[in-house]
């Protein structure tokens, strides 16, 4: 069972399903969640609020880095600037939950850091 609901990524994000659809989000949830399971731990029902609030967070991030919904957002009126602090502000997020849970957040290789 997924940590997070795509309303719950929908509700953080502003995506609206004419951008992108419930079984994408799904898919990129299941991702997140997998990371979390693998980088910190399997949690067990009832999650804990953090954990699904890192699922939603970690898949909020993974939309907004997509260069197709990028395109699309901008054309609801979402500018780059807007889209850029929001990234911004939920790596911060992220990286809080992973250090109260005594993880440092994994950093990828340097050839797949954003310019």
């Amino acid at each position: 069972m997924p940590y997070c609901t795509a309303a719950d990524v929908r509700l953080l994000s502003g995506v609206t399903s004419d951008i992108i659809g419930d079984g994408d989000i799904d898919s990129l949830i299941a991702f997140s969640d997998q990371q979390i399971n693998d980088e910190i731990q399997t949690f067990p029902s009832p999650y804990p609020t953090r954990i699904k609030h890192l699922s939603a967070l970690l898949t909020a991030i993974k939309l907004y880095e997509r260069p197709d919904l990028r395109f699309r957002m901008g054309q609801v009126g979402l500018t780059e600037q807007q889209i850029e602090e929001g990234l911004k502000r939920w790596r911060g997020e992220v990286d809080r939950i992973y250090a109260y849970y005594g993880e440092a957040v994994p950093k990828g290789p340097a050839i797949f850091k954003r310019v």
